[in-house]
């Protein structure tokens, strides 16, 4: 189950969402990639969004499949996502429209908190030899030619590859010590078993856009070689 929802109102109702209910389950749909199963359809990369989980993550709604299934037709029909139907499975994709969602929730500040995870910033402190309130200073960072990113650091080349990667090496350690640059409170990013990213500190699960605004600074700060818990798994690249 989400523990937090989020929804950037003004930009939903520029998009035509209707309501609350809509406006939540299409914030979930934007991050599909993160959680559902990928499906090709006619060579397009669909993600199988099955009904009852949608269902399952959002109790407090008290959802049914068949209401479900009626906003996905909705949110098709307003040219938000691109609905399919594989046998059985309802598989969706983001349509370009539905992507400005994602773009303007991320850039905007009065929307959910950005996160610090920018390797300029001096507040930005990360994993450094197991000391926590060592603030890394990126001495040792990981060079990686376009040679090496296609042919030895395969989990880079996508955020989403990024993503299920950490998932599966990294499970409950600490990725980044980081600030709330708006609250300033301190956090020690991770990400659970089941894949979530949370905070250590308050245990406060992340969800919906303000997850993708953390999984992408993270996935920047990798590609930049500037992600230290990385630079521990150098083997893991250079084999």
């Amino acid at each position: 189950m989400r523990y937090s929802l989020y929804i950037n109102q003004p930009v939903a109702l520029n998009l035509g969402i209707e309501n609350t209910t809509e406006a939540i389950i299409f914030d979930y749909l934007t991050i599909a990639s993160t959680w559902a199963k990928p499906e090709i359809i006619d060579n397009k990369v669909y993600y199988w969004v099955a009904r009852q989980k949608i269902c399952d993550e959002h109790k407090i709604l008290d959802l049914k499949p068949k209401t479900v299934y009626r906003y996905l037709r909705k949110l098709h029909q307003k040219g938000l996502i691109d609905y399919q139907k594989l046998g059985k499975k309802d598989c969706i994709a983001i349509t370009d429209l539905g992507k400005t969602y994602i773009s303007s929730t991320i850039g905007n500040k009065n929307s959910s908190p950005m996160w610090n995870l920018n390797s300029h910033n001096k507040e930005l402190k990360i994993l450094s030899d197991g000391n926590k309130n060592s603030t890394y200073k990126y001495t040792n960072p990981i060079h990686l030619s376009n040679d090496s990113l296609s042919k030895r650091a395969d989990f880079l080349k996508s955020q989403e590859a990024f993503v299920n990667y950490i998932r599966g090496t990294f499970p409950n350690q600490v990725i980044a010590f980081t600030k709330d640059k708006y609250t300033n409170k301190e956090m020690q990013i991770s990400v659970s078993e089941k894949g979530r990213l949370y905070d250590k500190i308050s245990a406060e699960t992340f969800s919906g856009t303000r997850a993708m605004e953390i999984w992408s600074g993270l996935y920047e700060l990798a590609l930049k070689g500037e992600l230290p818990i990385l630079n521990q798994h150098k083997e893991a690249i250079n084999q």
